[in-house]
């Protein structure tokens, strides 16, 4: 029994002898003079990918439209709105049918520059300034006058009126205006219109004119406007009074370009109508051309259907203008 007990324990202690060996055993060292070891194996090159095509983003769809009327584009074709601050100046050169010193009318005795201006205080509020001038003119004339170059000076306030409701037989969009005009002119001059050849004789006398402006609209190409004056000017002795009763046939042929037929009717002092103590009736036409900012205006006709006066045959009284301006 004691040699089986010993004959285990021998054993069990051969058994934990060589496990602790095996444990502690040191790792064999590697042979420095061998064979080299192999290289780490690279991994395989990447394969290039085919490229997958970009979506490109896609537009946002327009807002919904609010109306026609706001989506529509802007007409090229529509006149510009004057505005504060706009302005356009420019010169008016005339021609007008006038004696010389024999008393012979023709249209180049006379040549009349009116140097011209207007200035937007408000879109409804201009003010306009005029010089007019007599570039030629006969040095004396039979009757003895003595005619200057320089015509006087004049300041004209013009504001357009609010419009007006609606009423029968008159169109929404009709235009009315009030007008004052100052001016230090050539006693008489004031008396003068457009289609006159420039007399400025005598001292220069302070005078006032007054009135309206009115444009109808009588269709979307014709339009009728007429801006009829009281003048009043001073004089060396007593004063001077007179109306004035310009009127126009306006005919657009589309933006750029309209024509007119034009009549006026003008009195003499004391509201003269007749021909002999001063009154004319005016009658021509007249073609106006827009480009960019210039506005080109020419024009023909009669200074007078009344004979006597300024004029004595309605031949006489021919006349010619130019007119060429610049609009900002």
């Amino acid at each position: 029994m004691i040699k089986m007990y010993r004959t285990v324990f021998v054993v069990v202690m051969m058994s934990a002898v060589a496990s602790r060996s095996a444990v502690a055993q040191p790792a064999q060292p590697q042979n420095p003079y061998g064979q080299p070891q192999p290289p780490p194996m690279q991994p395989p090159p990447m394969q290039p990918q085919p490229m997958q095509p970009q979506m490109l983003p896609q537009p946002l769809p327009p807002p919904p439209a609010m109306g026609t009327e706001a989506m529509a584009p802007p007409d090229d074709k529509t006149p510009k709105e004057p505005k504060r601050g706009d302005f356009d100046a420019g010169g008016q050169v005339r021609l007008p049918s006038g004696p010389d010193e024999m008393g012979k009318f023709a249209t180049y005795n006379w040549i009349a520059l009116d140097v011209k201006g207007k200035y937007y205080l408000l879109k409804w509020l201009t003010v306009t300034g005029n010089i007019p001038l007599a570039v030629k003119k006969p040095d004396t004339l039979m009757t003895g006058e003595d005619p200057r170059l320089i015509g006087g000076i004049t300041a004209r306030i013009e504001a357009k009126l609010p419009k007006l409701p609606k009423m029968p037989f008159m169109n929404n969009d009709t235009e009315l205006g009030l007008l004052v005009t100052a001016g230090y002119m050539r006693q008489g001059a004031l008396l003068l219109s457009e289609k006159d050849y420039p007399l400025f004789y005598g001292s220069f006398e302070p005078g006032l004119t007054t009135g309206l402006t009115i444009k109808l609209k009588m269709s979307s190409l014709v339009d009728f406007s007429t801006v009829p004056v009281f003048v009043y000017q001073s004089a060396e002795t007593g004063s001077l009074t007179a109306v004035q009763l310009p009127a126009s046939l306006i005919l657009r042929l589309g933006s750029l370009v309209q024509a007119s037929a034009d009549l006026g009717v003008f009195t003499g002092d004391d509201y003269s109508f007749s021909g002999g103590k001063g009154g004319r009736i005016a009658a021509g036409g007249s073609l106006t051309v827009k480009i960019g900012p210039i506005i080109a205006h020419a024009g023909a006709g009669f200074g007078s259907l009344l004979t006597g006066g300024l004029y004595p045959t309605v031949r006489d009284s021919v006349y010619i203008d130019l007119n060429v301006k610049y609009a900002k």
